[in-house]
């Protein structure tokens, strides 16, 4: 395969990644106006390319575009590279070794001798392994947004796929089971909290009982919950109460946001609708799709927590 088929191979690639069945319209668009040849040096790449990037502009956003070209770039860089070490070794193979440097270098058209890198080094037993790595990466992301939409996660998984050579799919996948996650166990922490709350309000000095027959209330519901863990956190809110007044959980503004389309629409269908619309319907999407009972599962505890607001 030459190298202008990589690129194009590449491209596609990672288009189909981010934006689905209309790379193709782009990529043809682009070469329309646009010709690549075994000839093309990283200026004729780097045309090629902002051509892509001003068309995704369009379709995903200026910062979606620009995370995307970033990886193909990269991509053009290493191939452009690859192609000068094979012309260099051609160029040793035949060339006079009294050829001076700047001729050589003039000779094999390299222009700039910092356009060079070295291969990462191979990593060891002793070094970190990759998928350590991509995880923390995806950790610190997490930190920095709560509840991504899809085009935020498009942008870093592609990059993050690219730095380490990982399948963009695969990357995307673990990103949003991770998010997927962390918004579950985050809600039904909150709703068990309120449902401690609402029990305490009632019960202020519960006697063993008490908690017990709580526990059998909280067990009727659909959330994932340990016992042991629910009666170690009601002791621990009534050891708080002797000191301090009991506070509200201040969600993030992303997961604000999600709670509010729950609680605005009466039916499935509109819930998905308006999910689909602000690039968070991964949420609830599974290999068949767009589920309901993955829908439920986020449903139960923010009605849990919606119950608890009723109640002030």
């Amino acid at each position: 395969m030459s190298s202008i088929d990589e690129f194009l191979e590449y491209c596609t690639q990672i288009l189909n990644a981010n934006i689905g069945y209309r790379s193709k319209t782009i990529i043809d668009k682009v070469r329309s106006k646009k010709k690549l040849n075994e000839k093309s040096n990283l200026g004729d790449f780097e045309e090629f390319i902002n051509l892509i990037e001003l068309d995704l502009s369009v379709i995903s956003g200026k910062n979606n575009a620009v995370n995307i070209c970033s990886a193909i770039r990269s991509k053009s860089i290493e191939l452009n590279i690859s192609k000068q070490a094979m012309d260099i070794f051609n160029a040793l193979r035949i060339e006079s070794s009294e050829l001076s440097i700047s001729e050589f270098l003039k000779k094999i058209n390299v222009t700039d001798v910092c356009t060079f890198r070295t291969k990462p080094m191979e990593i060891t037993d002793e070094q970190t392994p990759i998928k350590f790595t991509i995880n923390k990466k995806i950790e610190e992301f997490l930190k920095k947004h709560i509840l991504p939409n899809e085009s935020i996660i498009n942008g870093f998984a592609t990059n993050l796929a690219f730095k380490f050579c990982e399948d963009i799919k695969r990357v995307k996948k673990d990103v949003i089971e991770k998010v997927k996650f962390r918004v579950k166990n985050t809600l039904i922490r909150k709703a068990i909290r309120n449902e401690i709350r609402n029990f305490l309000e009632l019960f202020p000095q519960p006697i063993q009982t008490d908690i017990e027959d709580f526990v059998k209330h909280i067990r009727l519901s659909k959330l994932n919950f340990q016992e042991d863990e629910l009666r170690q956190q009601i002791l621990d809110e009534i050891l708080y109460r002797k000191f301090y007044k009991s506070q509200d959980i201040v969600e993030s503004t992303e997961l604000a946001q999600f709670l509010d389309i729950i609680k605005t629409y009466d039916n499935n269908k509109d819930i998905k609708n308006e999910m689909q619309r602000q690039g968070i319907v991964y949420l609830i999407e599974d290999e068949s799709g767009v589920s309901d009972k993955l829908l439920d599962e986020y449903i139960e505890p923010i009605t849990l927590i919606e119950r608890h607001v009723q109640r002030k």
